[in-house]
């Protein structure tokens, strides 16, 4: 009897060896990790490890509530700037409160990461700080409506300040810097900040402001898609062989670094079109109803947009698909879309050729570049189709102008080509005499 007591004794403690230690710091239940490892915070797979309680820890909704109190007094300010209520000095100063409030989310953020106290509200923080970089308050339209100057100044202060924060972030994290990964969101950034701006101008400059000059914004509102557009390539042209998005890149703050580059590409990437729309397109449409119908002004962001969108999900799309197969569809698409949008009004005409430009031009890389047979079989049709119309209409030329020759005229010519051909035959002749005797 006491053997078995001792016996059980032992497998007790033997168990009680192999159970993982949990420790409590900072009210944050978290199973102990190998060294050098941050915790994740993930909520446990069963009730036993914390259950409803351990879901609210780890998503921290105090975080969501003092941001959602931020962008609720912002729309106040907001709102009272729209009725002139305030000056667009109290709203800037309610916008530098705004920037004060980001650098301590930054600052808080790479806290909890680099110290390895809580990785998932370090990140939870940083998506708020890219939520308030998207000017999704719409907070910097509202100056640039109420001043021009104070509007383009806070634009370039607060791009500086956004590009500081983004540096801080990788640098203390210890993020490897590529620059085309750099290039983009700052780019989408300040085009979100600079473009209502720039519409404002030339609406203030044309328009209501001159009525002597209506507005158009036709070529404006194209090309600030267009810029929206040519802003991919950096990512378009790295990833062009083979996606380094794909592959994981170990951080020991951030786990791994590629995720964290998704979501600094991939937010602006959703956000820009609807700032563009809601800012852009809106107020151009307002000065010009006939802006509204341009749907030909958005097959550039389109076209590159699906070459930017392939980046990250290469590998899927070549298991799905393939590559070319993916290439020529949405290349093929976008030639319809093309061709349906397509205006033949002066200006409208002028910007549907640029269009066509590029979309004959995306065919020509991806065919020699991949060796996309059907892109390359699709420009043939397309060469051939206009070499035929060449034809057509230089035979067309050549009839008119012989209707207006004179018999004596058509006489000479037929005279003439007669000599030719006599003259041409005969060395023909010349050159059979070495061909017999080969």
């Amino acid at each position: 009897m006491t053997e078995n007591i001792s016996n059980q004794e032992i497998q007790t403690q033997q168990a009680d060896a192999v159970k993982p230690e949990c420790s409590r710091d900072a009210g944050d239940i978290h199973t102990e990790t190998p060294e050098g490892e941050p915790p994740s915070g993930n909520a446990g797979d069963d009730g036993e490890n914390g259950g409803w309680m351990r879901l609210i820890i780890d998503a921290n909704p105090l975080y969501l509530m003092s941001v959602l109190l931020m962008i609720a007094g912002l729309y106040l300010v907001n709102g009272a700037a729209s009725e002139n209520a305030v000056g667009v000095g109290t709203v800037a100063g309610f916008f530098g409160v705004q920037n004060v409030y980001e650098i301590v989310l930054v600052a808080m953020a790479i806290y909890l990461l680099r110290t390895g106290t809580n990785s998932r509200h370090g990140k939870l923080l940083l998506f708020f700080v890219m939520v308030f970089l998207a000017d999704l308050t719409f907070y910097q339209v509202r100056i640039a409506v109420m001043d021009r100057s104070w509007g383009f100044t806070l634009s370039t202060f607060y791009l500086v300040l956004g590009a500081v924060k983004v540096w801080a972030v990788f640098t203390w994290l210890e993020i490897k810097i590529r620059w085309e990964r750099l290039v983009y969101p700052l780019m989408a950034f300040a085009m979100i900040y600079y473009a209502p701006n720039y519409i404002y101008s030339v609406i203030d400059s044309t328009g209501s402001g001159n009525s002597g000059m209506p507005f158009s914004g036709q070529v404006d509102v194209y090309m600030i898609w267009l810029v929206a557009a040519a802003i991919q390539l950096p990512v378009i042209v790295a990833n062009w062989r083979k996606s380094s998005l794909e592959e994981a890149e170990p951080n020991q703050y951030v786990g791994d670094a590629t995720t964290f580059s998704w979501a600094l590409l991939l937010f602006p990437f959703a956000i820009l079109p609807f700032q563009l729309e809601k800012n852009v397109m809106a107020d151009a449409t307002a000065g010009n109803p006939a802006i509204g119908k341009l749907t030909f002004v958005y097959l550039p962001y389109l076209l590159a947009g699906v070459f930017f969108f392939q980046s990250f999900f290469r590998t899927q799309i070549a298991k799905i698909y393939s590559i070319n197969v993916y290439d020529a569809t949405v290349l093929i698409g976008l030639t319809m879309f093309a061709l349906f949008t397509a205006r033949s009004d002066e200006i409208g005409n002028g910007l549907s050729t640029i269009n066509w430009y590029l979309i004959f031009g995306a065919h020509l890389v991806v065919a020699l570049t991949r060796r996309n047979l059907i892109c390359a079989g699709f420009l043939g049709l397309v060469a051939i189709r206009y070499f035929g119309l060449g034809i057509k209409t230089a035979a067309g030329n050549i009839y008119e102008y012989g209707r207006t020759l004179s018999t004596t005229t058509w006489a000479a010519l037929l005279m003439a080509g007669s000599f030719v051909s006599l003259g041409l035959g005969f060395l023909l002749s010349i050159g059979t005499k070495k061909l017999r005797k080969s």
